[in-house]
């Protein structure tokens, strides 16, 4: 009875060695149509793969995603930064992958693009549903002026016509996008400016109201400190810069 009872208090993924993770489309670092569901996906399955456990994903729009962590009715999701409030809910891992928002203009527009300050009287977007980040003050100030796009292809092409100053983006991101949506002569119209807004750190989420979530914590802390060391994580990330994680896969 001690052994049977000791069983059933076990988290299901420790009985299943199967981790449910919600996901989202964040191309290339998440997306159900890319190869290893992307580069983000990818380091965290190969992570928990070392570390003895499988993933499954589960793709959901984004608040959706972050509900379902908040209830504890998944174990977590991929690939968040780290916020006081959702520390309220989750845990967070050591950082899965890094990046950097800068802003992407036309080159052919000289632009001091050092300071938020720069860019008072100029026009910017954000796709839908993405965080203003350094940028919110000035634009609650009406000192920038921010539009809304359906997402981050359609903000290039305004760019690109004209009705837009700048638009700040995740670099990789917005090369990716670059990459494989826009022709070379279209792509080479658009520079990304060397200066570095913000540095995140995305993470695992962990949910705090499903049982071991500490325990898994440390074990894919683990698996993904032991894909460093192996070197294996410096050479999926040389895949990653090199477009690697682009293409959808074929249907």
């Amino acid at each position: 009875m001690v052994c049977c009872l000791g069983w059933a208090l076990l988290p299901a993924w420790a009985a299943a060695d199967e981790v449910a993770l919600a996901n989202g489309e964040w191309a290339p670092y998440l997306s159900a149509r890319l190869p290893h569901q992307g580069f983000a996906s990818h380091i965290v399955s190969e992570a928990f793969r070392l570390a003895g456990l499988r993933v499954a994903y589960h793709f959901y729009p984004w608040a959706r995603a972050e509900a379902m962590v908040r209830s504890g009715e998944v174990a977590g999701s991929v690939v968040w930064s780290m916020t006081p409030e959702r520390q309220t809910f989750a845990l967070f891992s050591d950082p899965v992958v890094t990046d950097e928002e800068v802003v992407f203009h036309l080159a052919t527009r000289r632009m001091r693009a050092d300071r938020v300050e720069d860019f008072y009287g100029l026009s910017m977007a954000t796709p839908n549903g993405s965080r203003l980040g350094v940028w919110q003050e000035a634009i609650d100030a009406g000192l920038i002026r921010n539009y809304v796009t359906t997402d981050i292809q359609s903000g290039m092409r305004q760019l690109l016509l004209g009705r837009l100053d700048f638009f700040p983006l995740t670099r990789s991101v917005g090369l990716a996008e670059l990459r494989q949506y826009f022709t070379p002569r279209e792509r080479a119209a658009i520079v990304a400016a060397p200066h570095v807004f913000a540095r995140v750190d995305y993470r695992l989420m962990l949910s705090r109201r499903q049982p071991g979530a500490a325990q898994l914590l440390v074990r894919f802390n683990q698996g993904l400190a032991r894909l460093r060391a192996s070197g294996q994580y410096a050479r999926l990330e040389r895949d990653f810069l090199a477009g690697g994680y682009d293409q959808p896969r074929p249907p």
